[in-house]
């Protein structure tokens, strides 16, 4: 939904008048409030401190009322929960609220956390507007919801694949454009940067590097300002064309693997995990394709992202997958070297890259046909 400059400049100057409550030269947050409607139980809290520390805290409701005390550095998107009836992201006694470093006051109903009156948070200010837009959208979104529903309870695949070709790339493209939209009106906003990060994967490196420049200098240098700004970086860095990021890895033989080993190959890295279904189920296909180039020079490395818990899920997936080539994991899981050199958190597997001889991207998410064509052309050469 689009608003006119008068209406964004108003709010902008609402905005503007709170923070009277700021505590000066400190990065203390106090959140206190009320539960009508219960008095009793906990409630919960749970966000990143200026430590960079997952923080969860819990307190005892005193005839409904409430006071978490912490520090952060810069406005911080926290959970607030009481008593919940599932862990869905929509159950009504949960919500995420900006906490900032100043005094912030919420009344909540039972049952209606998302509808709760906050002040004190200029940033909770503007993710409710945003949040305001994006329900106008789901209620548009809501008979196409209501159909794939249908189509599942009856079975209906081909009413169900017709849904994802043809309206998901329609919700998509109406969420995108929402978030484009608020991020050029609001370039001063954290909220920007949140929905920014959330395009690292989406849009090409070109368009995030313009779009990251609109950004205020205070919302560049944030936490997610200063994700996107390496993100970027790395993306510049894995362009086709780039030389492949250096790694040493153990093998399920405790056998050192190093990309370097390969120079003379062509090596395709196939990031996947024991747990991913979409991933497990292109093997077969890499299987065709490793027996008839691997003695053209054509090599795989499989590199996992399970964690330690999953080691022996893993193992049973290559053995149960007869799968042919080399094998890695660090069992760091997203938080891996590997996984970071390559840029991966946040965008998924399966995910691949296609290396030549010299060491030198040459392709990235190659699948299926696509793979069997590229490395037709090769060793046609």
């Amino acid at each position: 939904m689009r608003y006119s400059l008068i209406t964004i400049s108003c709010l902008f100057l609402w905005y503007s008048s709170i923070g009277q409550n700021t505590i000066e030269n400190s990065s203390e947050f106090v959140f206190k409030g009320k539960i009508v409607g219960q008095d009793s139980g906990f409630v919960h809290l749970s966000y990143s401190n200026s430590s960079g520390k997952y923080i969860h805290d819990s307190v005892y409701l005193t005839k409904g009322e409430f006071e978490f005390k912490g520090f952060i550095s810069e406005p911080t998107i926290s959970y607030f929960y009481g008593k919940r009836k599932s862990r869905s992201v929509d159950d009504p006694n949960s919500t995420d609220i900006y906490l900032e470093p100043t005094k912030i006051n919420v009344i909540f109903k039972l049952d209606s956390f998302k509808t709760g009156i906050i002040t004190g948070s200029k940033s909770q200010q503007e993710f409710d507007f945003y949040n305001q837009q994006y329900r106008i959208l789901e209620n548009k979104w809501a008979p196409i919801y209501l159909s794939l529903k249908e189509a599942r309870s009856k079975n209906d695949t081909v009413r169900i694949d017709q849904i994802y070709s043809n309206e998901f790339p329609k919700i998509n493209a109406q969420s995108d454009s929402l978030s484009f939209s608020f991020i050029k009106e609001y370039p001063n906003s954290f909220v920007s940067a949140m929905l920014l990060q959330y395009q690292t994967h989406k849009i090409s490196n070109d368009s995030l590097k313009l779009i990251y420049a609109r950004l205020t200098t205070h919302v560049q240098e944030s936490k997610r300002g200063k994700y996107i700004n390496e993100f970027i970086k790395k993306a510049e860095s894995l362009k086709i064309g780039m030389p492949a990021p250096g790694f040493t890895e153990l093998d399920v033989s405790n056998k050192k693997i190093s990309l370097a080993d390969f120079r003379g190959k062509y090596v395709f890295l196939d990031f996947w995990a024991s747990y991913c279904s979409p991933c497990r189920a292109e093997h077969p296909y890499l299987k065709q394709l490793y027996s008839k180039f691997h003695n053209q020079g054509f090599e795989i490395i499989g590199i996992s992202v399970d964690n330690l818990d999953k080691k022996e899920d893993w193992l049973e997936a290559i053995k149960n997958d007869a799968l042919p080539w080399l094998q890695i994991c660090d069992f760091k899981g997203w938080a891996g070297e590997i996984v970071n050199n390559y840029n991966l958190f946040g965008k998924g597997i399966p995910s691949n890259f296609l290396i030549n001889p010299e060491g030198i991207i040459i392709g990235k998410d190659l699948h299926e046909e696509a793979l069997s064509k590229k490395l037709s052309e090769l060793f046609s050469k």
